[in-house]
C-alpha cells in the first residue's frame, strides 16, 4: 500500500488487512474430492467440470458477495442514522446540520503536546517547502477535523443504539461442513459457531488468539469454536506444527498445545515442538513417533482443501454462523456479529 505524502493522509489513511495470504499456487491446489461429472465447457476433448469451475471462482465470488453486503450495510446504517438525526433535530426545533454542529462542538480540542508529538514523529515526511509553523497549523486543523468527525459518528451510533435499531438485511453465509473429529470447544448446540481457518506460523493468527480467548470468555456457553488448518505454502513450519497439535490431541491436550503456540510463538522447529509437548507432560516417545509419521496429514490437507473451496484467501479467516470475517480483527467486530446472531437466534 502506497503511503500518502500529505498530512491528511497520515491521519485518514486506511489500515491494511491484517492477514497472511496464500500464493496463487496454493489457492489453486487440486481438491482431493472427486470433481462433479457435470461438464460446463469442452474443446477438442478437454473438459471443464462444474466442480472445477466453482473451485476456481470460489475466492472471487466469496469476496464479491462480502463486499456487496458491506456496501449495502454501510449505506443502510447511514440512511437509518440520517433519518434519526432528522427526527431528533425536528424534536429540538433545529435543522439536522445545526444538530450535528452542536455535537461536533463537543469534541475535545487537540492539545499542543499532541500536535507537537505528531509533528516530531512525522516531520521527515513533510511535503517539500512546508515550514514547521505551517505543518503545526495543518496538523492542528486535521486533528480538529478528525475529532469532530469522530464526535459526529459517535452521536449517530448513539442514536442507532438508543432506538434499538434492528437490521434485517441478510448477510451472505457459507455452508461450512464440520467433520466429526474436528477440534472444537464450547457446547455443540451453542447458538453461535465460529469456524477458524488458521496457520500456526502466521503472525496475524498469533495476534488474534487473545481476541479469540476473550470471545470465548465473554460468550461462555453461547459460542462454539472449531479449528480448521490452513497451512500456507510460504510458511514451511505451519504444516509440521499442525501435525504436532494433532499429536498433542492424541493425548487429550490439543487446545493447550494450540493456545501455547499462538500465545508464545517461537521458531517451531521439531525440537521446539517436542519441548512444548514436554512442558505439557505428554508422553515424549509417543509424541515424537506421531510427529515423525503422516498419521494426521490427510486431515490437515482436507481442512486446507475445504478452505480453498470456501474461498479462504488468508489467515486467520473466521466463519461466524457462516458469516465471513477475515484477519486479526478487534473484539468489537466479533461481538457486533455475534450479538446480531444471538439476537436473531
Amino acid at each position: 500500500m502506497q503511503r500518502s505524502t500529505t498530512i491528511a493522509g497520515w491521519l485518514l489513511g486506511v489500515a491494511p488487512l491484517l492477514a497472511c495470504s496464500p500464493s496463487a499456487a496454493a489457492r489453486e491446489t487440486p481438491t482431493a474430492a472427486a470433481a462433479s461429472a457435470e461438464v460446463v465447457a469442452e474443446a477438442e476433448g478437454v473438459k471443464v467440470t462444474r466442480e472445477e469451475l466453482d473451485r476456481r471462482v470460489a475466492e472471487r465470488l466469496t469476496a464479491l458477495r462480502q463486499q456487496e453486503y458491506e456496501i449495502r450495510r454501510q449505506a443502510l446504517d447511514e440512511m437509518l442514522a440520517d433519518r434519526l438525526v432528522e427526527k431528533e433535530a425536528g424534536a429540538r426545533g433545529i435543522t439536522s446540520q445545526g444538530l450535528m454542529q452542536q455535537e461536533e462542538a463537543k469534541a475535545s480540542a487537540p492539545s499542543e503536546a499532541e500536535v507537537v508529538a505528531f509533528y516530531e514523529q512525522n516531520k521527515q515526511r513533510l511535503p517539500p517547502g512546508m515550514s514547521k509553523e505551517q505543518a503545526l497549523a495543518e496538523i492542528q486543523k486535521r486533528f480538529r477535523e478528525r475529532n469532530g468527525a469522530q464526535a459526529r459518528a459517535r452521536y449517530r451510533r448513539e442514536l442507532l443504539d438508543r432506538a434499538g435499531a434492528r437490521v434485517r438485511l441478510e448477510p451472505p453465509r457459507s455452508q461450512v461442513a464440520i467433520p466429526v473429529a474436528a477440534p472444537a470447544q464450547g457446547p455443540e448446540q451453542a447458538p453461535v459457531t465460529i469456524i477458524q481457518f488458521s496457520d500456526y506460523q502466521c503472525p496475524y493468527c498469533q495476534r488474534s488468539e487473545a481476541t479469540v480467548q476473550e470471545v470465548l470468555s465473554r460468550y461462555a456457553g453461547k459460542v462454539r469454536l472449531v479449528h480448521r488448518d490452513f497451512p500456507l505454502d510460504g510458511h514451511p513450519r505451519a504444516f509440521p506444527t499442525s501435525r504436532a497439535a494433532y499429536c498433542a490431541g492424541d493425548q487429550g491436550r490439543f487446545w493447550e498445545y494450540h493456545r501455547g503456540i499462538f500465545l508464545k510463538p517461537s521458531d517451531l522447529s521439531d525440537e521446539d515442538l517436542k519441548r512444548r509437548a514436554g512442558e505439557l507432560g505428554l508422553d515424549a516417545a509417543a509424541f515424537a513417533a506421531c510427529l515423525a509419521s503422516d498419521r494426521h496429514d490427510a486431515t490437515i490437507r482436507a481442512a486446507f482443501d475445504q478452505g480453498v473451496s470456501l474461498g479462504v484467501t488468508g489467515t486467520p479467516t473466521f466463519f461466524i454462523n457462516g458469516r465471513l470475517l477475515v484477519g486479526a480483527r478487534p473484539f468489537e467486530q466479533f461481538s457486533s456479529v455475534i450479538d446480531e446472531e444471538l439476537a436473531g437466534s
